[in-house]
């Protein structure tokens, strides 16, 4: 193992993400943008609205103006072959078998596996939170994959995350009902104080990891920000009760 990797895994290891740059092809973001562009304008289900995850500034009905904003396009695996081909692509798939210390690689279906689509002026804010709240797993270790198809920045609302954080014990008691970091603890406000914003430039891949603290800020921009999230995890990992049992783990 070269230096290089070493670095990447130790950087990994420490700070619970990992952005590899220029690491997507054009030809493979190009066609992944058609696809969802397609997908949104004749609003090919199933997807979720922003209505239905009542964030701040989520409309609060389907009715009002903005109310039928899309979220998330959900079940990307098996939505269009685009989709499956990226969630499959050896070279990141080669990154995360390094990241888990795995042979064998599998792709999570029930959660995740979607189109993330900030759109301008509905989009909401996301407050902080662990992804592992999703799920149920014999343990934490699980990656997420991020790939912006375009620029993320802080006006469109990039990722946020807290360094380190997937090593934390978190007392439920720092957590609201819904499992987010509550921002009104003072005991809270030295880890907030640690967070960075993740920019990332299209070719990018976001690595990071399912227990990490992130969140995200609202699409202030006139154009649409979408990105492809997909959670995988080693062999020795399996969900121990599955919200949605038809959904099985992929072999990748």
């Amino acid at each position: 193992m070269n230096n290089f990797i070493k670095n990447d895994l130790q950087f990994f290891h420490d700070n619970g993400y990992l952005v590899k740059k220029s690491f997507v092809s054009k030809e493979i973001l190009d066609g992944l943008q058609d696809k969802v562009f397609d997908h949104l304008k004749n609003r090919v289900e199933p997807f979720e609205l922003e209505q239905e995850v009542d964030y701040p500034g989520s409309p609060k009905t389907t009715t009002e103006e903005g109310g039928q904003t899309i979220r998330r396009l959900l079940l990307a695996y098996s939505r269009d072959e685009v989709f499956a081909n990226w969630q499959v692509n050896s070279q990141a798939t080669q990154v995360l078998k390094q990241l888990l210390a795995c042979n064998k690689l599998y792709l999570v279906q029930s959660h995740h596996n979607c189109v993330m689509t900030k759109q301008p002026r509905y989009s909401s804010k996301t407050h902080w939170h662990k992804d592992i709240r999703y799920w149920n797993f014999a343990n934490q270790e699980l990656i997420n994959t991020w790939l912006p198809l375009g620029n993320e920045t802080v006006e469109n609302g990039c990722l946020q995350v807290i360094p380190g954080s997937h090593h934390w014990d978190t007392p439920t008691a720092r957590l609201d009902q819904r499992l987010f970091l509550r921002k009104d603890l003072q005991e809270n406000q030295g880890w907030l104080d640690k967070s960075v914003d993740v920019e990332l430039q299209k070719g990018d891949l976001l690595f990071f990891h399912a227990a990490l603290f992130h969140s995200a800020g609202r699409n202030q921009t006139n154009q649409s920000k979408n990105a492809l999230v997909s959670t995988y995890h080693g062999e020795e990992n399996q969900e121990t009760v599955s919200p949605f049992p038809d959904l099985k783990a992929v072999l990748v």
